[in-house]
């Protein structure tokens, strides 16, 4: 559940930080796509930012071209329907993800690292295909991101879950193209439950924080623990 209203009641497990003289490592280091279609999908978001920030007089033309790539692209390739997918967290699955995935033209340009306290943390500027309120990223995206970040954040604390409650305050609208900072982490785990929070930064003032409770799904395996699992 989110609420577009500022609040001042401060959650619990929000006030850390990775500490600044280490390095995170990428949390998701993608392999190469000798198919081309990751880098199709960052053209794609191109097109995304100019058409929802741009003023045209006459675009018809390209219209036809993109109509002719959709028309190209659905017969050269083939669907794949969700049961086709081994287990969730691997990489042809992750990359489907609204919220992160590669080959996803939706997603935003959010890359995660990971620090040693198992901290993640993400860096990133969104433009006006992001907008809510004139200037301000709309405020449904920041959940989307805050919900990805607390999966991940379980992730690296060799966790997995599915959201059951996410409760995201937001303190200070968050400005289109300024540096964003979301930071996530576990905070416990009882049983099957667990409890993540993360926070958002633009510099020194805190835009939103979120806290949120995953339940482990009944069978999950060990192996796939260390896997970012969302939803």
């Amino acid at each position: 559940m989110t609420s577009d209203a500022s609040a001042t009641d401060p959650l619990p497990g929000t006030t850390g930080t990775a500490p600044g003289d280490e390095t995170g490592v990428p949390f998701l280091p993608w392999d190469d796509d000798a198919t081309g279609a990751t880098d199709l999908a960052r053209e794609l978001r191109r097109v995304r930012g100019l058409v929802a920030g741009s003023r045209f007089d006459d675009v018809h033309d390209a219209v036809t071209t993109v109509r002719e790539l959709a028309d190209h692209l659905e017969a050269v390739g083939t669907m794949v329907r969700p049961s086709d997918y081994a287990t969730w967290g691997v990489p042809e699955h992750l990359a489907s993800n609204p919220a992160i995935g590669s080959r996803n033209p939706v997603s935003p340009p959010l890359e995660p690292v990971v620090f040693p306290d198992a901290t993640v943390r993400a860096d990133l500027r969104l433009g006006i295909e992001y907008q809510g309120p004139p200037g301000c990223v709309h405020g449904g995206i920041v959940a989307l991101i805050f919900d990805e970040m607390l999966g991940l954040a379980n992730a690296a604390a060799k966790s997995v879950g599915m959201t059951a409650d996410l409760r995201v305050i937001y303190t200070s609208p968050t400005p289109l193209y300024a540096p964003l900072r979301f930071e996530a982490r576990q905070d416990r785990v009882e049983g099957r439950k667990i409890w993540a929070s993360a926070t958002l930064h633009t510099g020194e003032t805190l835009c939103a924080r979120a806290e949120a409770l995953f339940i482990e799904p009944r069978g999950i395996s060990d192996a796939q623990r260390d896997r970012p699992v969302e939803g």
